[in-house]
């Protein structure tokens, strides 16, 4: 009898992060069948440095192509979102229609969601379309492998796991998702696909899953975020004197920490960065430095009128890779991660607009300052930082005084005084926010997903002891 077969979907260095390296899947699966063959799918696969991490026996690397619904498939598509749109279950989603309308991407809406409900079910809106769209690739890879079991790194969201997703579903495998972000099922614009087993953080994105995207509850695991497992370990941190050489920082001084969103969400980083810069050469924050943290989407060239500011210092710490699905040339090495972990821990204030950095400074016990402000000249409340403190999932966050959202720049630089201060403030918050949406604190949730991939196999559904 030929050996089984799994196929696991890394679409990009963020899902590479979180579910081959945090998780060490491809060894925890080897370990419960060395026999098992593991067909990983990734557009990485074109990355050279990739391939050679991950190839071993048994391990098969093909492409991920990216996936554009055209024809039927994109008409259904737009059915099922207007439907979904229109029913408009969370702040979140609302929030997203109106900047969609105001930019002119969605239009119709009434008549689309109308036609849209005549064409789904509630519980599986995506059933008609997986029926009637066939993926023929793909499904030659189904025949060549025969998979028993589909892993994917999102429900449907990032639209390259599409085929084998529902290639899955019209052959009757077995899928299932392990790492969907905590914003995933409140604050997209299209329902999340229905998986055989879904695995999240925490109980409150499993009520949410359940609430407003038709899953059973016993279909949903809680596992904890495993690329926070690193935050939880305190073997993994290097003393302060070692980071901040590392940063290029002066130690004897408080260090604020920027972290960047793509400017495409909020295009304002370099006023906020001019504007504490300012309050550290000449106001309540003098003493300070500042250490920007880039988002992968954000760009080192926005911030060229800093260079050379003694107390301002860029960063971009990440591994070029090639470009994949969702547009990043990104990877999640570990020391990336262990880096981000000692950023927050030896940071003695956060701010940022609405990020999940929030959640992993808040596990530090460091102290945040949300951004709900724009440049001077404002923005229309559809692109304004404003808006994102009305989602559903931030909510979560700012209704426990975790942290705090400053409406100016002033109000900002006041707040991060006051951090500065006394690091203590708002520190029953923060705790509250790691229960919240961690769950789990003993950095072993990768231990746990990966027993929920072994449980689908036929193994023990409790994880093995970990180190």
């Amino acid at each position: 009898m030929s050996p089984r077969c799994v196929f696991v979907s890394v679409p990009h260095g963020t899902s590479a992060g979180n579910m081959l390296r945090a998780g060490g899947l491809l060894d925890r699966l080897r370990e419960f069948d060395p026999k098992l063959q593991v067909v990983l799918f990734s557009r990485m696969s074109r990355d050279a440095a990739f391939v050679q991490e991950f190839e071993a026996p048994g391990v098969v690397i093909l492409d991920q192509p990216p996936h554009k619904p055209v024809g039927l498939e994109a008409i259904f598509q737009t059915l099922i979102q207007a439907s979904f749109l229109g029913r408009g279950r969370t702040e979140s989603v609302r929030i997203r229609m109106l900047e969609a309308l105001a930019e002119g991407t969605i239009r119709w809406i009434r008549l689309k969601s109308i036609l849209g409900r005549l064409v789904s079910r509630a519980a599986a809106p995506y059933a008609l379309s997986d029926r009637l769209v066939s993926h023929p690739d793909v499904d030659r890879l189904f025949e060549t492998y025969q998979p028993a079991l589909v892993v994917c790194a999102n429900a449907g969201l990032v639209f390259s796991e599409v085929p084998l997703m529902r290639t899955a579903r019209r052959r009757g495998v077995r899928c299932m998702v392990v790492d969907a972000s905590w914003d995933n099922f409140t604050n997209k614009l299209l329902p999340v696909r229905q998986v055989d087993r879904l695995v999240v953080w925490n109980e409150i994105m499993k009520d949410q899953a359940v609430r407003l995207h038709g899953y059973r509850p016993e279909a949903v695991s809680v596992s904890g975020a495993p690329q926070f497992d690193v935050h939880f370990r305190p073997q993994a941190r290097c003393t302060r004197a070692e980071f901040f050489q590392r940063v290029g920082a002066d130690p004897s001084r408080k260090l604020i920490v920027l972290t960047t969103t793509p400017r495409v969400l909020y295009r304002h980083h370099d006023y906020v960065l001019r504007e504490l810069s300012a309050a550290i050469e000449r106001g309540p924050l003098a003493g300070a430095q500042v250490l920007v943290r880039l988002h992968p989407r954000d760009e080192v060239e926005a911030y060229r009128e800093f260079d050379g500011v003694p107390h301002v210092i860029i960063e971009k710490p990440f591994r070029h890779t090639v470009t994949v699905a969702d547009g990043l040339a990104i990877d999640v090495m570990p020391e990336h991660q262990r880096h981000l972990g000692d950023t927050l821990c030896h940071a003695d204030a956060v701010v940022n607009v609405a990020s999940t950095i929030t959640v992993e400074a808040c596990i530090f016990d460091t102290p945040v300052v949300n951004i709900g402000f724009d440049s001077p000249e404002g923005e229309p409340y559809v692109s304004s930082a404003t808006r994102y403190y009305s989602f559903t999932h931030y909510v979560n966050v700012t209704n426990r005084g975790a942290v705090r959202v400053a409406t100016s720049a002033t109000e900002m630089v006041e707040f991060v005084a006051r951090y500065l201060a006394d690091r203590s403030l708002d520190g029953e918050g923060r705790r509250q926010v790691v229960l919240d949406q961690c769950q789990f604190t003993d950095g072993q949730s990768a231990a746990r997903v990966a027993a929920a991939v072994i449980a689908e196999l036929g193994g023990p559904a409790t994880p093995a002891k970990s180190a």
